[in-house]
């Protein structure tokens, strides 16, 4: 038996709400977010039950071990890539996962948020699947990160006009606020890298990345990323 089936809450495992939005989704202009999977993917006890929204191709299980896995996304094309590698996926909407309240010991949503048009409900649904002090791992952009600010004081930002897929900005505050809201509290903020002097330079050269992931810990407000781990708090 797959580990969906024991928490489903629904005879159908397609989602209507994702069939209807996603018939011709394409799959080229999204990339897992390998190293912040990495990172996150300490917080994962062995022997939990997580589910993994917005999977994509399920790439976050490859720094899994002997957790239970089950994915859901809204790209069929991804979620036959996931399908391929023997992953446990659904495709759903994070605004409706179709599983049953208190199911899971602990959910992730990487890279996911800043695409969701109603993310108060998407939290609000974590909230309800998650057990009882389960564990909720976010990774996001940094709106205000260092290279992004200088951007802005030139008139211009990579998110910038209306074709980008990033449709919600967070900071560290008004993230936390926003998770505060639907229920969670903030365990463990993790960081990623400050992109100084530039995101090209900080990506080419690793001794100074490391560098800079050292900066982001005592500078969490210009990290290229927000990255945590958040407790269901009764």
């Amino acid at each position: 038996m797959r580990n969906s089936e024991n928490v489903h809450r629904s005879g159908n495992l397609n989602d209507f709400y994702a069939k209807l939005a996603h018939k011709q989704a394409c799959i080229t202009a999204c990339q897992p977010s390998i190293e912040r999977q990495r990172i996150l993917s300490k917080h994962v006890l062995t022997n939990s039950l997580l589910l993994d929204v917005g999977c994509w191709d399920g790439s976050f299980s490859q720094f899994l071990r002997g957790v239970k896995y089950v994915g859901v996304d809204i790209n069929r094309q991804a979620l036959e890539l996931a399908k391929q590698k023997g992953l446990d996926v659904i495709m759903a909407s994070c605004d409706h996962l179709p599983f049953k309240d208190e199911a899971f010991d602990a959910c992730s949503m990487i890279e996911v948020i800043e695409h969701l048009y109603s993310p108060e409900k998407t939290l609000r649904e974590v909230y309800r699947i998650l057990k009882d002090d389960g564990k909720f791992l976010l990774a996001t952009p940094n709106f205000v990160n260092f290279i992004d600010r200088i951007n802005v004081l030139f008139g211009k930002h990579p998110i910038a006009g209306t074709e980008h897929q990033h449709i919600r900005f967070f900071t560290w505050k008004t993230l936390n606020a926003l998770l505060e809201k639907c229920g969670f509290k903030l365990e463990k903020r993790e960081a990623w890298f400050i992109p100084f002097p530039t995101r090209t330079i900080t990506r080419k050269f690793p001794r100074w990345r490391k560098l800079m992931r050292i900066m982001a810990k005592a500078l969490p407000n210009l990290d290229e990323g927000l990255l945590g781990k958040w407790r269901k708090s009764s």
